[in-house]
């Protein structure tokens, strides 16, 4: 800040050395700060001089930088001229910005005049711009007059950005009067916006009061929303008051939400008050939906006491929900640790709980070193749903390669899984490769899964070639099921075809009938 201050002086005197000095220096903030504050001083002397130099400057953040600061200089001292130089600058995806300075000075020292000629601007982006500007400079002298004047513009997005910036800024200073005038707007889109507005500002000065409004409007979604905006300001300020109330509030969205917002926010400064608030809460989903929220933001602070609450949490407040949050996030941000803290639960039912999703995470980016946990899992069950999370990722990314390992493991209720797991990831990526695999495969349990998850994802898109592959599935009742299955699919897209179809496939003659009598 001093080199920018200094550097700012110097220009005044001697631009070209202190523009030199600031080019001189390291690239990155510093060095940006530097230069365009000497360029502000440039241009509080000479602003010609330092707009000619500004606009040789190569097309950059940094050239736009020095524009504002350019352009905020003239506008200082004529906002007119500021005006005109900007209007003859080529146009560009940041000129719109370069308004602000010259509308927020003008209507500073005179509101009427900047109005006025903000008007004049042709219809589009820029004159928007400019009536926003104007109007919140405006409301920060005298609300009222930016508000008569805001009203007389014509309807568009510019008059709702308008009339916006002006009762926003009005909630600022007097929300109570701003309020009342929000009332006798007519219902739509910035009536509904300002209450949210004024509910939101209200709220960081008196939040009882702004409650009390908020309470005070017609039942409805304005109402609803009012009060979620005032209870999410007063959360942050005072989130042990805004709990309390919260707490009486009756059962429904508004008061999850804000439940939610309160556990958020107890939690970003006191951990344990945030859970001893949580578990006064009745039991139920809400408790549970806010424990779960409070103990996620803690695994990322610390996981292991995070872990430690989550294993010693009641069935009630959804301990293998946390359990399974806490374990996910550990792993995502060191999986080594996840994974030491999950094979040494000394609970096998446990840990075989949180295992798999530990090493779901572990797939996400390395599916070959989580293939090699798997057998660390103590049951079938485990082991299988540990199976399935790996194939699905590692199918994303290599599905030959997690097809040669799914392919690898004994017939079996996990291969089978594996099998039906990757075809779904499988198809999603490219159903024809998908296709070509199936036919390597050997008549068993397995192939059937397979094949039974492929027809599943194609036969939306090809239902002929899905009932094709159904009927080689050596299992008659699977085969069955799931022929009629695509048969009732087909139908109600092309029930011609379809029953061309079903008239010579393999079902039975009583299928046959009643299939076809669904058809019709």
């Amino acid at each position: 800040m001093l080199v920018s201050l200094f550097v700012a002086r110097w220009a005044e005197f001697d631009p070209a050395a202190a523009i030199a000095y600031a080019q001189a220096l390291p690239g990155g903030v510093a060095r940006n700060w530097a230069l365009t504050s000497a360029i502000s001083g440039w241009a509080e002397k000479d602003s010609a001089a330092a707009t000619s130099w500004v606009q040789q400057m190569p097309s950059s953040p940094l050239r736009d930088q020095a524009l504002q600061t350019v352009v905020s200089a003239l506008a200082e001292k004529d906002p007119q001229s500021a005006l005109a130089f900007l209007e003859n600058l080529p146009p560009g995806r940041n000129r719109q910005n370069l308004y602000w300075p010259v509308f927020s000075k003008w209507t500073m020292s005179d509101p009427v005049a900047a109005a006025e000629r903000a008007s004049q601007l042709p219809p589009g982006a820029n004159r928007d711009t400019a009536w926003q500007v104007v109007a919140s400079s405006w409301a920060n002298q005298d609300p009222e007059s930016a508000l008569n004047w805001a009203n007389t513009l014509p309807a568009g997005q510019g008059h709702m950005n308008a009339l916006q910036s002006v009762l926003a800024n009005w909630a600022a200073k007097d929300p109570q009067k701003a309020a009342d005038v929000i009332l006798t707007l007519p219902p739509g889109p910035v009536r509904d916006q300002s209450i949210n507005n004024v509910a939101r500002q209200w709220a960081q000065t008196d939040a009882r009061a702004a409650l009390t409004w908020a309470q005070s409007l017609p039942a409805g979604d304005g109402q609803r929303n009012a009060l979620r905006s005032v209870l999410a300001s007063w959360v942050q300020s005072d989130p042990t008051s805004a709990g309390q109330f919260i707490a009486g509030l009756p059962p429904g969205k508004t008061q999850e939400e804000a439940t939610t917002a309160v556990a958020l926010q107890l939690a970003n400064s006191d951990v344990q008050s945030a859970l001893e608030w949580a578990q006064k809460l009745p039991s139920g989903p809400s408790r549970q939906s806010v424990l779960t929220n409070i103990v996620s933001q803690w695994s990322e602070a610390d996981p292991q006491a995070a872990a430690n609450f989550a294993l010693q949490a009641s069935d009630v407040d959804g301990r293998k929900t946390l359990l399974e949050n806490v374990s996910r996030q550990w792993a995502r941000n060191d999986p080594a640790a996840a994974l030491a803290w999950a094979g040494n639960l000394s609970d096998s039912a446990v840990r075989d709980f949180v295992f798999p999703s530990v090493i779901a995470v572990v797939a996400e980016s390395d599916p070959r070193e989580a293939a090699k946990l798997v057998s660390r899992l103590s049951t079938p069950e485990a082991q299988t749903n540990a199976t399935a999370g790996i194939v699905w990722q590692w199918a994303g990314s290599d599905p030959q390669a997690a097809s040669k390992w799914a392919a690898s493991m004994p017939e079996g209720r996990i291969r089978q899984q594996a099998f039906e797991s990757l075809m779904n990831r499988w198809t999603e990526r490219d159903p024809y490769e998908a296709g070509n695999w199936l036919t390597s495969l050997t008549v068993g349990p397995s192939r059937d899964a397979a094949v039974s998850a492929y027809a599943r994802r194609i036969v939306s898109s090809e239902p002929q070639t899905a009932a094709s592959w159904a009927e080689t599935i050596a299992n008659q009742s699977m085969r069955e099921s799931q022929l009629e299955s695509i048969v009732v699919a087909w139908l109600h897209a092309d029930p011609a075809s379809a029953s061309a179809w079903l008239n010579n496939s393999s079902l039975s003659a009583e299928a046959r009938a009643r299939l076809l009598s669904q058809g019709q």
